[in-house]
């Protein structure tokens, strides 16, 4: 057993596990897009019912903006409480996402050149997007976090689209957390009116731009930041083995829903559309979480969701060239069978991004970090 680190909090270890449950749920999506086509003539697309059930990437990212907001309001809220506390926060925000977006972005350069020279099958296929043509001002989008707006969508990795949305939710956060401080016993309004006004601009969608899907998300990431408030004002707990069933419950819903196998009434509020039906799951499984009484050890299925939630950044950034590589190699060595070619592409991705995550997470996120707190704590001390 190990024991759990006591200046890490209770609640960050669940959610930290938590990240790393949305990782695996994305890499099992990918996994399904990459082999339910067919390669060539002697091959056949692949359907295990199990995978479809956990294929959760739209989940995932719903889940991975409302542990964000959640975990910086439990973080930076005493911190934020002033216009002239928003510079840190903004360094300490860019340094934990760019350094590490920004290397995965020149080795998807390299990688695409490789993948498709040697990819032999129709482009027109999911995975073919690791080969479709970008131009030098495509690249500047992409760095400067703009093209949600700009476009074109799509390019170089097919999980950059939620990067830009995230670290314009970072960019709003200071405001809400400051109005939620001065708000004071009304400081639940603020994240309901940040998530409730971008949801009303993506219904009237008002403005000429590539994606709407800022908008349309938000209420998670907000309702993220309004769980992470009251989480201080409620006692009760729930132990680790009665949440782990309601998640489990929670996954196996939404997976249902997310795959057309249960329809929603049309007739509820909200929750009708199945994008939204994922942003309810997602707070839900962030409530539970955060209700959880997490043991003071660790046993080895805890340490390494653990694990997986510390590298999981990584893990959602460079999984995408081992499914590639697996592609390859499916088509290369005629790994076909439904069972055996989707296995084939989903170990290789977990196994292959969970090692070079590892590393990634050592020696660019936790370097990047650090020079992150650096320039913050630089900046509080000249204010």
């Amino acid at each position: 057993m190990e024991i759990i680190d006591p200046v890490r909090k209770p609640y960050l270890e669940m959610l930290s596990w938590l990240r790393g449950v949305a990782a695996f749920f994305v890499i099992i999506s990918h996994s399904v897009r990459a082999s339910e086509v067919s390669y060539s003539a002697a091959d056949a697309s692949s359907h295990v019912f199990i995978f479809s059930i956990l294929d959760l990437g739209g989940y995932s990212v719903y889940l991975f903006f409302a542990l964000s907001g959640c975990t910086l309001y439990l973080s930076s809220n005493k911190h934020l409480r002033q216009a002239s506390d928003i510079p840190a926060f903004y360094i300490k925000r860019f340094f934990r996402i760019w350094p590490t977006f920004a290397f995965s972005m020149a080795l998807y350069l390299l990688f695409n050149k490789l993948f498709t020279y040697y990819y032999c099958s129709d482009r027109s296929y999911w995975i073919g997007q690791l080969t479709r043509d970008y131009t030098f001002a495509d690249i500047l989008t992409y760095l400067t976090l703009t093209f949600n707006f700009t476009g074109p969508g799509g390019l170089f990795n097919g999980v950059y689209w939620s990067l830009p949305i995230e670290f314009q939710y970072y960019l709003l956060l200071p405001l809400c957390l400051i109005l939620m401080t001065r708000a004071k016993s009304a400081g639940f309004l603020p994240p309901l009116l940040f998530g409730g006004c971008l949801y009303l601009i993506y219904e009237i969608q008002p403005f000429s731009i590539d994606h709407y899907e800022l908008f349309n998300m938000g209420f998670s990431f907000f309702g993220g930041v309004l769980l992470a408030r009251y989480y201080t004002l409620v006692k009760h707990e729930i132990p680790l083995l009665w949440s782990s069933i309601g998640l489990i419950f929670v996954f196996l819903i939404t997976g249902l829903i997310w795959n057309g196998l249960w329809v929603v009434p049309d007739d509820i509020p909200f929750i009708s559309t199945v994008d939204n039906v994922c942003g309810v799951a997602a707070l839900v499984t962030l409530a539970i979480a955060l209700l959880t009484r997490v043991p003071a050890q660790r046993n080895k299925a805890t340490a390494l969701l653990h694990r997986y939630g510390d590298i999981s950044y990584s893990i959602y950034l460079f999984h995408m060239i081992f499914i590639g590589l697996a592609v390859l190699a499916v088509i290369k060595f005629n790994i076909f069978g439904e069972l055996e070619k989707l296995a084939f592409i989903f170990l290789t991705a977990t196994i292959g991004s969970y090692y070079f995550s590892i590393i990634s997470h050592r020696y660019l996120e936790l370097p990047s970090m650090e020079i992150g707190r650096k320039i913050s704590r630089k900046l509080r001390a000249h204010i």
